[in-house]
């Protein structure tokens, strides 16, 4: 049916089928296989290019870092954390609870407090986390009668 129609045509209007063909098949060709390629060939540079940039600037922060640790004075021994959790209940809103403490470890303590204010231990344990990152391990706390008591047993740790 195509062929037939193709031999009824001129032999002009058929080299004109012929080249059209052709050239819409380059065209074809081209924005199917040839742009895509160098397209991500372009964008693959402006990547590596990026990431180059990117490991230069970090090449030139460790060396900064290196010099300025070079520079810097020795890091102040913080104290134990016992003495710690001992001075910071001796002072504050803590002072006058009926408390417990025990060393578990170098690096963990636990404490009991009989009848103490919510507010204040949440607030002692913020500032203990704040300024010495001491963190809870482990808590039990039982409300008592009076409002905004509580009986706490915690273990904290550096």
């Amino acid at each position: 049916m195509i062929k037939q129609w193709i031999n009824q045509l001129s032999t002009r209007d058929r080299y004109s089928l012929i080249i059209g063909t052709v050239a819409l098949g380059l065209i074809l060709v081209y924005f199917m296989l040839i742009e895509p390629f160098i397209s991500n060939q372009n964008q693959l540079k402006n990547i590596v290019a990026a990431q180059k940039n990117t490991l230069d600037w970090m090449n030139t922060a460790a060396s900064e870092i290196q010099a300025l640790r070079q520079q810097s004075t020795p890091v102040i021994k913080r104290p134990s954390l016992l003495s710690l959790i001992d001075k910071s209940t001796r002072s504050g809103l803590l002072s006058k609870a009926r408390k417990r403490i025990q060393p578990k470890g170098e690096q963990e303590v636990r404490v009991s407090f009989e009848k103490v204010s919510f507010t204040a231990l949440i607030r002692w344990l913020g500032q203990l986390y704040n300024q010495y990152q001491v963190q809870v391990t482990k808590i039990t706390i039982e409300r008592q009668l009076a409002p905004d008591r509580v009986k706490v047993r915690l273990t904290l740790k550096i």
